[in-house]
């Protein structure tokens, strides 16, 4: 992840609220999307930049680190159950 979380929770009474944050997530060499939330939303929403992470597209995250995380497990290659070498 290529930004870190700034100004995070609620704005003072009296301050304008954000309009928008946005996170860019890279797996290795790869952008493999962005997150972002709007206004007073909750959650940051993916949003693909590689058709390896398209599963990803859409879905919600409380923040920038578990989209992240979801990301470098999508992009793991899956680990194959077998006998222990003796």
């Amino acid at each position: 992840m290529n930004a870190s979380l700034s100004g995070a929770g609620r704005p003072e009474q009296g301050q304008p609220p954000r309009s928008q944050q946005a996170y860019v997530i890279e797996i290795g060499e790869t952008q493999a999307g962005l997150v972002s939330r709007r206004g007073e939303e909750r959650f940051f929403t993916f949003i693909s930049a590689a058709s390896a992470f398209d599963a990803l597209e859409g879905h919600r995250f409380a923040t920038p680190g578990a989209a992240e995380r979801a990301a470098r497990q999508l992009a793991s290659p899956p680990r194959r159950a077998g006998r222990i070498p003796s």
